[in-house]
């Protein structure tokens, strides 16, 4: 089946995972405890480490694996069933704490000494013996059903109801819908004498009770399950046949005589159903199963591997293949494959156990295994079919290596069924000893042989508690209103106490046993007395460079040095034997403060280089350890002198203009650079000091100024600043034109002589403008034969034109003035600063009106012979 070759592959993956491990903590020579897988069965399941059905708290090494093969026997009550599995498990060690195991129950027999004790035994597609009830001696059993569905059912509804022996007829499953028989309401029964011919139970449809699902309570099954939930019938354990007037006191018509056949009603019988949790549909005398579960696992193991007391937990997760979601995974429940839980179990349990002695060890269980229900698939969609219950495990198990080859066995454990649950009318929570023995022929195989005994088994002895008689009810009312035998609540009483039941059939046999065989993989064992081993060092340092600051009177801009000299040194240090270490410290240079694995090495004050440190670690036993580490000691690069200070002074008080100005800069501290100085003003002119620490200004012409003197120093580092400025202020009025030259009606010639120092003035001046006033003798375009006869602008524009074309001076330095009309020719030449105000023609000497120039009269030509 599918399930069957995935636990297959699951098992297949976990040996491929064991052959890619290896070996961890050795165990000791002279230790003769060998270990091997539980067998489990009939509670807790096999596969982890431990005895028969008791888990120990140790692990398997990393590396370690076993296959395990056993059959075991056991009994379990309701119905004195005889139970043989064949369960097949595998595990392996992850490391010397956590173990993987895998389980399936590879084979399952049971046979049901007590069939009547069982409520699956009643279902509509199984038969019971019933001697000569019937011609071939096979017939429906009578049980105590929640009332069938159909019509004309009336009273019936909804009520726990008696179905006589041989009633239902049979139904293969899923039931619904089919006949549920007729309660002994056919002819000839009740339902005619009473007038009620068309009586018609059927079976179904299963109904949604309140909280039901995976772990709630279990739905309702018309005509087929009991009245407290569930699939599964109350068992009638025995039945009398009385007249209609003994139960009801008049059961005819009038005018009708009494009814010939006698009524069947039950005595002894359970409302609540009767079934083993482990196989709860279990209705074969005899059924065979095979893969019933798969199981898988850890187990996980706190305390260390040599420690005598061992913790640990085992959890693990438990599913079915067979499952009533068609006709033949319910076929096969009903062999006692299992309870086909819908989300298969889950399961947690602790474990304790101690060494006591070298060959006594004693351990101790305690879980709790939370089961979920099975549910059936129906025409009419998904129901709960059973609410099983949840199992508490508790155990306590010694084992004895007198030897490394035999190992006997004691146990004691029980399995509580608890939490909510379909009520079991013959609940029994089963408590069990085993004496065994292992034995190990090499620690690698070996084979194991148990008996085992049910303390609690029903037998009559059991009967002589009260509690076992709560479920068991003995009819002193019914109620035969023409719908059969309904059990009316309050008209049952239990069972007297202490006695024994009419019906049930005990159980006859206690006893089983366990046989076991394993074999696997075991690494070697340690010696019994290893030699002394030697500890194992690794030196490391907190920095593996130290870089010392620039020499005293230099600096870098590119180099950052340690905070400190100092390094922290760290000796990782194990010893295999627990030894205390001693640790011992050497240097090339420094010194070392502190002593232990963590020490502070000082390299203050050594020299640029490469230094080791070394530690040598001794076990006090004569085993020593060594190991090294080398801090490299180094200084800055581009270590340079200092930059000096530079400051620069102007003069604080106003200077007059005209006056000069001294400006000077000053370098205190740094290095000795060779330096150069470049000054700049942005008004004036340096007279005197370029190049040099000190300059002269000229402040000619630069009343109200303010004037910015800026320097310049060459020959510094470029991390160093190298430029300074000052300002100082000039007082006086603002600057003002100056008359340069004045001439009158002079040849051209002599006019430019008079010109060419007014072109040099203006050179020397670049900032100055030159400023040309003429004034003429009349007002026309002139020329007039008069000398004197001259237009200023005229005489203007020739002087401008000399002093732009010929002595190169800008044409937008040069502004010229028409002064107007003179009784004689003048020109006057003024030089004014930036900023200086023009001047104005001088109208002291004006003519007024200016006479009109007249035009020459052209000349005559002679008469020849004149003069």
């Amino acid at each position: 089946m599918r399930l069957a070759n995935k636990a297959l592959v699951a098992a297949l993956a976990m040996l491929i995972l064991c052959a890619a491990v290896s070996a961890q903590t050795l165990r000791n020579e002279n230790d003769p405890r060998n270990q091997s897988p539980s067998v489990g069965t009939g509670g807790p399941e096999g596969g982890p480490t431990g005895l028969f059905t008791i888990y120990d708290g140790s692990t398997i090494r990393k590396g370690e694996f076993t296959f395990s093969i056993a059959y075991s026997n056991y009994d379990r009550d309701p119905g004195d069933v005889d139970i043989s599995d064949i369960p097949l498990s595998f595990n392996v060690g992850l490391n010397d704490h956590i173990e993987l195991w895998f389980k399936t129950n590879g084979y399952r027999g049971a046979k049901v000494n007590s069939p009547s004790n069982l409520s699956g035994f009643y279902l509509p597609n199984i038969s019971l013996l019933c001697g000569t009830a019937t011609a071939n001696g096979l017939c429906s059993g009578p049980a105590i059903v929640l009332s069938p569905s159909g019509p004309n059912v009336g009273t019936m509804a909804g009520n726990a109801v008696f179905r006589p022996i041989n009633n239902q007829p049979f139904v293969n499953f899923p039931f619904s819908g089919g006949s549920a028989g007729d309660f002994q309401q056919g002819p000839g029964g009740l339902g005619t004498l009473f007038g009620f011919p068309g009586f018609n139970a059927l079976l179904g449809p299963p109904t949604v009770s309140a909280g039901s699902g995976t772990f709630g309570s279990a739905d309702n099954f018309p005509g087929i399950g009991s009245v407290v939930g569930g699939i599964l019938p109350g068992v009638v354990l025995s039945t009398v046949q009385l007249p209609c007037t003994a139960l009801t006191g008049n059961c005819r018509p009038p005018g009708q005589p009494d009814p010939l056949n006698p009524i069947t009603v039950p005595v002894v019988f359970t409302i609540s159903p009767s079934y083993l949790p482990d196989a709860p549909f279990l209705g074969r005398e005899y059924g065979e199963s095979s893969f019933t579960n798969f199981v898988a696992g850890a187990k996980i193991r706190f305390t260390g591997p040599n420690n005598p007391l061992g913790v640990a937990v085992i959890p693990f997760y438990r599913w079915y293949p067979d499952r009533a979601d068609s006709v033949e995974g319910f076929r096969q429940m009903q062999r006692g494959a299992g309870p086909g839980g819908d989300i298969g179990d889950f399961g947690l349990v602790g474990v304790i156990d101690a060494r006591l002695s070298r060959s006594v060890n004693v351990s101790a269980n305690f879980g709790y295994i939370l089961n979920s229900n099975p549910k059936g698939t129906f025409p009419s969609g998904e129901f709960v079919i059973l609410d099983r219950p949840d199992e508490l495990i508790a155990g306590i198990g010694f084992d004895f290596p007198v030897n490394r080859h035999i190992q006997p066995v004691l146990e004691l454990r029980s399995t509580q069924y608890v939490g909510s649950r379909t009520p079991n009318a013959f609940e029994n929570s089963p408590v069990e000893v085993l004496a065994g023995v292992k034995i190990y022929p090499r620690r690698w195989w070996g084979f194991g042989a148990a008996w085992r005994y049910h303390i609690n088994q029903q037998d009559k002895s059991a009967f002589e508690g009260e509690d076992f008689n709560t479920q068991i009810n003995q009819l002193s009312g019914v109620n035969v209103p023409g719908r059969g035998i309904v059990i009316v609540p309050g008209t049952t009483r239990p069972a007297t106490a202490g006695s024994f039941p009419s019906g049930f059939r005990v159980s006859d046999d206690a006893n089983g046993f366990i046989g076991q065989f394993w074999i696997g993989h075991r690494n070697d064992r340690a010696p019994a007395i290893l030699p002394n081993q030697p500890p194992t060092v690794t030196l490391s340092t907190s920095s593996a460079t130290i870089t010392l600051p620039c020499p005293e009177g230099t600096m870098s801009s590119s180099c950052t040095p340690s905070a400190n000299q100092q390094v922290q040194l760290s000796a990782n240090a194990t010893d295999p034997d627990g030894d205390t270490l001693l640790y011992t410290y050497t240097v090339t240079g420094g010194r070392i403060t502190g002593d232990g694995p963590n020490t502070t090495w000082d390299l203050s004050g050594v020299t640029p280089g490469t230094y080791t440190a070394s530690v040598e670690v001794d076990d006090g036993c004569g085993c020593v350890a060594f190991s090294s580490t080398t801090v490299t000691v180094g200084s800055c690069e581009g270590c340079i002198p200092p930059c000096p200070t530079i400051s620069i002074s102007c003069p604080t008080d106003t200077i007059q203009a005209g006056s000069p100005a001294t400006v000077s800069v000053n370098l205190s501290g740094g290095g000795n650079f060779n330096v150069t100085y470049n000054w700049t003003v942005s008004a004036g002119t340096i007279s005197s000091g370029q190049g040099t620490s000190s300059i002269t200004v000229d402040t000619t012409g630069q009343a109200g100024q303010n004037i910015t003197a800026t320097v310049e120093i060459g020959g510094l580092p470029p991390e160093c600043d190298r430029t300074r400025s000052c300002s100082f202020s000039v007082a006086g009025n603002p600057p003002e034109c100056r008359k340069f030259d004045s001439y009158g009606d002079i040849r051209f010639n002599d006019e430019k002589a008079r010109l060419d120092p007014f072109a040099v003035a203006l050179q020397n001046e670049p900032g100055s403008t030159g400023y040309i006033i003429a004034y003429g003798t009349c007002a026309g375009d002139g020329p007039c034969t008069h000398t004197s006869c001259i237009v200023a602008q005229k005489r203007a524009e020739r002087a401008k034109d000399y002093l732009v074309n010929t002595r190169g001076i800008d044409a937008s330095r040069i502004v010229i003035i028409d002064g107007g009309c003179r009784a004689e020719v003048t020109v006057d030449l003024f030089l004014c600063p930036a900023g200086a105000t023009a001047p104005t023609a001088d109208a002291s000497q004006a003519v007024d009106p200016c006479p009109e120039c007249k035009k020459p009269r052209p000349r005559r030509r002679g008469r020849r012979g004149e003069e």
